[in-house]
């Protein structure tokens, strides 16, 4: 049977005490020790062996506690590296759940032109058609011109839609204060829950990102509400903080989560920490079970 390292040294140390032993008995060190220290009583020689055993025995206190240190950082850095792998590991997830979703919006989009602008340009091709074999009285003129206008103005609408997808327009033209209290009206309208959303009075100059990054947690936090919460009231806030960061709450009253770590709830929460993240700030989730979810997001300001 193979010996572990720890049991290799006790046997060695044992067999070095029993050696010295032998060696002690057979020469009778002690006596010869005795005998010459009573020749030099004047300094107290025979006094130092007890000194060097509180030496030895503080050398043994001195190891242990190193020891000790060696094994707490040891711990502390293997904690480390498996958080530092935990870490990868869910960047990897966030990661590929990412670019799921730029491909799923890609994919949406790609139907909704297909489907929607695709067949309204064909009906307005067809009415022009029509137009162009001049066949059609005046009455049958003008309604075929109203099918037209009705078309071009669905297609218009398809646009905006579109665009405001890609990116929220109301942003240039409203300001965020603003449009944050559109998008909570027009959530509210959609939904039928009560969104009560307030802004504090924001400074000028807030970078375009900052903006943009705001417009989108509220808008995906809004969207976790309707899917998820069964609420019927909800809180939006906006506010600079007396540390001069930007303060976003959302609350609301629904049912809630057990769940203590936000990452276990979804894609929109991740996305949500991903955004704030890219901007240095803070992402807090408190949730329990039947007295909804209060998200607080911590926004450093930058200026342009």
């Amino acid at each position: 049977m193979k010996l572990s390292k720890p049991q290799t040294d006790i046997i060695f140390v044992a067999s070095l005490t029993l050696l010295f032993g032998m060696v002690a008995s057979r020469w009778e060190l002690s006596e010869h020790i005795t005998e010459y220290s009573y020749v030099y009583e004047h300094i107290q020689l025979d006094e130092w062996p007890f000194s060097f055993l509180v030496l030895s025995m503080g050398l043994a206190w001195y190891s242990w506690r190193r020891s000790n240190e060696a094994n707490l950082e040891l711990q502390e850095r293997i904690r480390s590296e498996q958080k530092v792998q935990e870490l990868l590991r869910h960047n990897s997830d966030l990661t590929q759940r990412l670019y799921s979703a730029q491909e799923d919006e890609r994919r949406a989009l790609a139907r909704e032109l297909h489907d929607e602008m695709g067949q309204t340009c064909t009906a307005i091709r067809t009415e022009a058609a029509v137009l162009g074999m001049g066949k059609l009285d005046a009455t049958g003129v003008a309604q075929c011109a109203q099918r037209i206008a009705l078309s071009a103005q669905a297609l218009s609408q398809i646009t905006r839609h579109m665009l405001q997808q890609l990116r929220p327009m109301v942003l240039d033209s409203m300001g965020l204060a603003d449009a944050l209290v559109a998008q909570c009206q027009q959530w509210q309208n959609q939904t039928g829950v009560v969104c009560d959303c307030k802004v504090d009075t924001l400074p000028a100059g807030l970078s375009d990102y900052l903006c943009v990054t705001a417009y989108r947690l509220v808008q995906e936090g809004l969207t976790n509400v309707a899917r998820h919460a069964h609420a019927n009231h909800v809180m939006v806030r906006l506010k600079v903080s007396d540390t001069g960061e930007l303060v976003l709450s959302i609350q609301d009253n629904g049912r809630g989560s057990s769940h203590t770590d936000a990452s276990q709830k979804g894609f929109g929460v991740l996305g949500m920490q991903e955004r704030v993240a890219s901007l240095r700030g803070e992402f807090h989730w408190h949730s329990k079970e039947n007295q909804g979810v209060h998200i607080r997001i911590q926004l450093p300001m930058e200026f342009a």
